[in-house]
């Protein structure tokens, strides 16, 4: 089962679109092509018979019930009513919308940021939550953390290395990769490897993340998909499914999506590694040279 959410009740955080479309990978082409109707026409396939989509997607209905199987469901009819439930959230493109050219700034900053509120949430819908408090009993124990990103995911390590960095975990985010593989080389069992991928499959990362694992280290893959070279790597894969960003590219929400969990994992670490919940303040006021208001004493 792909996705970690059996006997939906209509409570499951997350969107059902960015679930399915994160199993892909791991579905074969014929099933494939049942799970890329039901994204491009939603609306058609709530009122289809398995046949029909069948016929659209040009397998057999075998294959269209095996294809919802394989993505959680009973079978067909169990799919079709999901996806009329969340029938709200294919109307997202036509509500956000692209705010056309001739539209003036301000209109287009607001689309801009309600697309990513939207589409946030959706994002959440492959996540296994069970994989959460493992990933980080691992980051809070490392004795170093090595976080590997490239393209459009360096940023993203650089910014993730920073943060726990500001809450007294050492951890490193090399830009080159060269140095990502030979960091990751020398990696001890006690030490962990995170790594950002949005695709799961660019080949420097997969390099940095098969010499960690050949070193003995955890891996911990933030990706986009459940299935993939990545997956077969990591000890513990978090999926943040790549919502439909109805304005410019997809990888603007797939980054989003990685920026927060990555957040939220620090955050985590952070509580479970300070007596003083003021420390993470402290240390970046003092590197920035702003001095923390004294605590008033008690009155005795």
């Amino acid at each position: 089962m792909v996705i970690p959410s059996p006997g939906r009740s209509g409570s499951r955080p997350g969107g059902l679109f960015a679930a399915i479309r994160a199993a892909l990978p791991s579905l074969v082409p014929s099933e494939q092509r049942v799970v890329e109707v039901c994204l491009a026409q939603p609306g058609k396939v709530v009122e289809w018979s398995v046949a029909q989509l069948a016929d659209a997607a040009g397998t057999s209905t075998a294959t269209v019930v095996r294809a919802c199987q394989h993505l959680g469901f009973r079978g067909f009819q169990h799919f079709r009513v999901e996806l009329a439930r969340e029938s709200g959230a294919v109307a997202l493109r036509g509500e956000v919308g692209w705010a056309g050219g001739a539209n003036p700034v301000e209109r287009l900053v607001d689309t801009v940021f309600g697309a990513a509120a939207k589409v946030l949430g959706d994002a959440l819908g492959p996540l296994d939550r069970a994989s959460l408090a493992p990933a980080v009993d691992l980051l809070d124990q490392a004795g170093r953390l090595l976080v590997v990103g490239n393209g459009g995911s360096a940023p993203i390590a650089q910014d993730a290395a920073l943060r726990f960095l500001s809450i007294g975990r050492p951890a490193e985010a090399p830009s080159d990769s060269l140095v990502q593989e030979i960091s990751a080389r020398l990696l001890a069992a006690s030490d962990v490897c995170l790594v950002v991928t949005s695709s799961g499959a660019n080949e420097p990362t997969l390099r940095a993340a098969e010499a960690a694992h050949t070193a003995g280290a955890p891996v911990i893959g933030i990706t986009s998909y459940t299935a993939g070279p990545l997956a077969d790597i990591a000890d513990i894969i978090l999926v943040v499914g790549t919502p439909d960003w109805p304005i410019g590219s997809d990888m603007i929400a797939s980054r989003l999506a990685s920026l927060l969990l990555l957040n939220a994992l620090q955050l985590a670490v952070s509580l479970r590694r300070e007596n003083n919940p003021q420390r993470t303040g402290t240390i970046t006021a003092n590197i920035f040279g702003v001095r923390a208001e004294p605590e008033s004493p008690e009155p005795s």
